[in-house]
């Protein structure tokens, strides 16, 4: 039996995909002191880990590639916090995909546009 291929939403380079810095920012919005990035090639398949300083606390996330593990991070420090804005539970999805229980999460989500990820209430006057 066949593997299936996984689709992907990340090309081929995605160190180039706008979301990369956006995603990177967004580490330092969450209240992050220090990012830092890097690979392991000792095995095989190379993995990438993003890591994120709070104070003397490190968060880690890894992938097989940059963009999908600084998505990652973003993933665990974003997803099931509180939106100090409209008080809703937040989440982070790194598309423009609409989202189940909009109304009930404040999701950060890519804006093409500003080429940054925005809250879900912002623009709401609150």
């Amino acid at each position: 039996m066949r593997a299936k291929k996984r689709r992907s939403d990340i090309g081929r380079e995605p160190h180039k995909d706008p979301r990369f810095l956006a995603a990177v920012d967004m580490v330092g919005r969450s209240g992050a002191d220090q990012f830092m990035m890097w690979y392991c090639d000792e095995q095989k398949p190379i993995v990438w880990i993003a890591a994120a300083l709070f104070e003397e606390n490190w968060e880690c996330a890894a992938g097989m590639n940059p963009l999908r593990a600084v998505f990652r991070l973003c993933e665990t420090l974003v997803d099931g916090g509180t939106c100090v804005h409209c008080g809703k539970p937040t989440g982070f999805v790194p598309d423009l995909d609409p989202t189940v229980l909009g109304e009930l999460i404040c999701w950060y989500q890519w804006d093409p546009e500003l080429k940054t990820f925005r809250r879900g209430c912002e623009g709401d006057g609150k």
